[in-house]
């Protein structure tokens, strides 16, 4: 229960955030719609080439970082890409799209490229608190590298008010990397919505 209401909370956050349409800020967009009918989409990992933290180049930030803090940074990439592939995956399938998880971008017609460009780690302290932030494009391309629609999408999540009662899921939000996979959870949702939004207009 407390899992669905700060998931909703992240998600009305984002509603706050991009008014009342939808979900996602387009870029550009195949015109005609290319995707119409279209039931299988290869999936490449995010890139996360020029990322910035806050303000800071990635190997800025991992300057100021010891080992253990440069390890659980790199673990956290690792899972935002994992999480926000499930949510895409699952919610599409709910659609009945099939995205697969590649490294090649030859895997399919049309190819998912999502790239995060800035991440935010926010914070929790007992007096004070900010949300997370990830930032993420999607490209959807052709395999030989061509741009058919690029999408924006964006997502916060606070840390949930520590109590005896949390959720291993919640208690996890009161970390940096909790909270980025909340936020590859609801991107990955939103995602899967565009696409849908696309094969099924």
């Amino acid at each position: 229960m407390h899992r669905r209401i700060f998931i909703a909370a992240a998600l009305l956050g984002f509603a706050a955030l991009s008014g009342c349409g939808p979900h996602w800020r387009v870029v550009t967009q195949a015109s005609p719609d290319t995707f119409v009918g279209q039931r299988h989409f290869a999936l490449m990992p995010i890139d996360y080439v020029g990322l910035f933290i806050l303000d800071q180049r990635e190997d800025q930030y991992l300057a100021s970082k010891d080992a253990d803090e440069h390890q659980r940074f790199v673990a956290d990439k690792e899972s935002i890409n994992e999480e926000f592939t499930k949510a895409l995956v699952a919610r599409a399938q709910e659609e009945g799209i099939e995205i697969t998880p590649t490294d090649s971008p030859t895997s399919a017609s049309f190819v998912l490229k999502p790239y995060v460009g800035y991440m935010n780690p926010g914070f929790y302290a007992v007096v004070s608190s900010a949300p997370s932030q990830i930032r993420m494009t999607l490209r959807i391309t052709t395999p030989d590298g061509r741009v058919l629609d690029e999408v924006q999408f964006s997502s916060r999540t606070a840390s949930p008010i520590p109590n005896t009662n949390l959720s291993p899921a919640e208690a996890d939000m009161l970390k940096s990397g909790g909270r980025w996979r909340e936020d590859a959870r609801v991107i990955g949702a939103y995602a899967a919505r565009y696409l849908a939004s696309r094969v099924n207009p």
